[in-house]
């Protein structure tokens, strides 16, 4: 098969026998088991089922009406999910019979395609989405993809340990249930190495020396394996998968090592390694430029990772405002939704938008006010995120690129 040098340079190879690095060659593979994953997780725990029209929509600040976008039945579901297994099986055979043109389109497609699905509701929203679509768009666009991948991995890991710089989390409080290896009494030992781990020792990845990268991929597979005692098998298992890259490079015959620390700190990488860093790193700093705290208000997170780093308690209601009747207090907390995301400000923002658009046509209704408080659980007291009045004839909408005026 006859390549372009365009091509080999999205491939991240400069001539035709680099093209098929098996380095590059073997995380193809990985990158299509990650994309299998991802569709076990949306069909063993049904969570598409938030896009019938049965449950209530809860949009992303990007597309605030997504609302329009919901399927009559559970069938429209499976279409979904068959139209990505279809997408999974073509990249698969492409990649199986060598026509790497085709498979770059179509895990560009199959890229596009999850992204636009979990744009339809927010409850979809998942760190680990986020660091799939940023790992599939170095591996598919980005140059030196040697340098380019294991720097994204890593960079995911450090800015994770910069979020838990916290009391919540040191302490050990932010844990949900015990851990399988240490007891409960033990637990702030575990969080703060889970910190010394994220943002020190990961850089072993990159050291020149073999056992130091595999004692530091060895702590990374005990950090993943024991996280299943507070979350989901899904993260753990699509780690598993982006980090086999570490496996392929460092059992890949490849003799002098390039890809190291001290090149990377004496500026002996790529300058599109660099830039790399310099713009993953951005994205990070995002929600320091708003006001509040940002774990409370989460003003500017959908820029950035959405670690675990904290537990909330919150409140939200909404009191509605009628002409010629009491007024009446909504409790507008989901109780079911994940530790994470059930103390999001967006999510009740969304829910005062629906419950002020089905009011809309009653001429009875007024208004509502919208109030919300949260703390962290080692907090003394509660802190006011919202106490706003009248807010839907204030047409409120939500900033993603400033401060939200009705949020504290």
């Amino acid at each position: 098969m006859t390549l372009t040098e365009s091509h080999r340079k999205q491939l991240g190879t400069n001539d035709a026998s680099r093209s098929f690095d098996s380095v590059i060659g073997g995380y193809r593979w990985a990158l299509i088991v990650s994309h299998a994953v991802v569709l076990v997780h949306f069909w063993r725990n049904d969570i598409l089922t938030v896009l019938t029209k049965d449950v209530e929509p809860l949009c992303w600040p990007y597309f605030q009406n997504c609302g329009r976008i919901r399927f009559d039945t559970t069938a429209s579901i499976t279409v979904l999910m068959l139209i990505q297994a279809f997408l999974i099986i073509v990249a698969t055979f492409t990649l199986a019979t060598r026509c790497y043109r085709a498979f770059w389109v179509t895990m560009v497609g199959l890229n596009l395609y999850l992204f636009a699905i979990i744009s339809l509701d927010y409850r979809l929203r998942g760190n680990q989405f986020y660091m799939l679509l940023w790992l599939n768009a170095v591996f598919l666009f980005w140059p030196s993809k040697r340098w380019g991948i294991p720097l994204i991995l890593m960079s995911f890991y450090f800015w994770a340990g910069t979020l838990k710089l916290n009391y919540e989390w040191l302490s050990g409080a932010v844990l949900y249930r015990s851990l399988y290896i240490l007891p409960t009494r033990f637990a702030w030992v575990a969080c703060g190495y889970v910190v010394i781990l994220e943002m020190i020792l990961i850089w072993g990845l990159l050291s020149k020396r073999a056992w130091v990268r595999w004692l530091a991929l060895g702590q990374l597979a005990l950090f993943h394996a024991e996280s299943v005692s507070q979350i989901h098998w899904f993260y753990p298992l699509l780690m598993a998968a982006l980090l086999f890259w570490f496996v392929i490079d460092w059992t890949a015959p490849v003799s002098p090592r390039t890809v190291t620390l001290a090149n990377l700190w004496r500026g002996r990488a790529p300058r599109s390694a660099y830039v790399l860093l310099a713009i993953f790193a951005s994205f990070q700093l995002v929600p320091y430029f708003y006001h509040g705290n940002k774990a409370l208000t989460g003003q500017g997170r959908v820029f950035a990772l959405d670690m675990l780093e904290a537990r909330q308690v919150c409140d939200a209601h909404a009191l509605v405002h009628y002409t010629d009747r009491t007024s009446d207090d909504v409790d507008l907390l989901l109780r079911g939704l994940p530790p994470r995301k059930i103390c999001d400000p967006i999510i009740y923002y969304d829910r005062v938008t629906n419950l002020c658009r089905f009011h809309a046509a009653d001429p009875e209704f007024v208004d509502a006010d919208f109030v919300m408080h949260a703390k962290f659980t080692t907090d003394g007291s509660m802190t006011t995120i919202v106490d706003q009045a009248n807010f839907c004839s204030q047409h409120e909408t939500y900033k993603l690129f400033s401060n939200n005026s009705w949020m504290r």
